[in-house]
């Protein structure tokens, strides 16, 4: 994913809706001298935060990370490279989506940085699109988990390990000491 695509996006959920920054700003608690930033290009945004965003205009992850895509074939496929991918250095998490916004199944390859973590705060809905999901399947692929869901006590686990997750987790972090991949498979929430 390109910062300018996202950016445009951006602006243009913010304009179609008849928002300045500084109304947005008061509403999501992002500064608008960043979302101006952002919306330009010339700013990177955490997951987080474009979780936030994506929950504040009613719309899914996918929407702002892959735009709208139109079509349906039997077969579809996305080549090496042609997936998005969304860098959140703030978190320590790079999560490279392997299919469209309108697939039920939702998934991604997240390459988490020592120590990094996708947590759900309270009241973020749209954090649905990266954990919420009525079942999420997670493969870690290399390094050391913790997942928590639902107030329980948080499950480690480590390369080799697959995990199913039903109604969503909370949070999932690195605690390994080196770099850790994860795939993870959502299906998608109904509306």
């Amino acid at each position: 994913m390109n910062r300018t695509d996202l950016g445009t996006r951006l602006r243009a959920l913010r304009t179609e809706r008849g928002l300045s920054l500084s109304q947005l700003e008061a509403t999501t608690n992002i500064s608008s001298s960043f979302l101006s930033l952002v919306e330009s290009g010339k700013s990177d945004i955490t997951i987080s935060r474009l979780l936030r965003l994506a929950d504040f205009y009613d719309v899914e992850l996918g929407d702002l990370v892959e735009g709208s895509r139109v079509g349906r074939r039997t077969i579809e496929v996305i080549r090496e490279g042609e997936g998005s991918v969304l860098h959140s250095s703030g978190e320590g998490v790079v999560a490279h989506f392997l299919g469209h916004s309108r697939w039920h199944l939702q998934p991604r390859v997240s390459e988490y940085e020592p120590g990094g973590t996708i947590d759900v705060g309270e009241g973020e809905q749209a954090m649905r699109e990266m954990l919420h999901h009525h079942e999420l399947f997670i493969y870690v692929i290399t390094g050391t988990f913790e997942i928590a869901a639902h107030g329980e006590d948080a499950v480690k686990v480590k390369g080799g390990d697959a995990v199913l997750v039903r109604d969503g987790a909370d949070r999932v972090a690195n605690i390994g000491r080196g770099k850790g991949r994860l795939l993870v498979v959502g299906v998608a929430t109904a509306g």
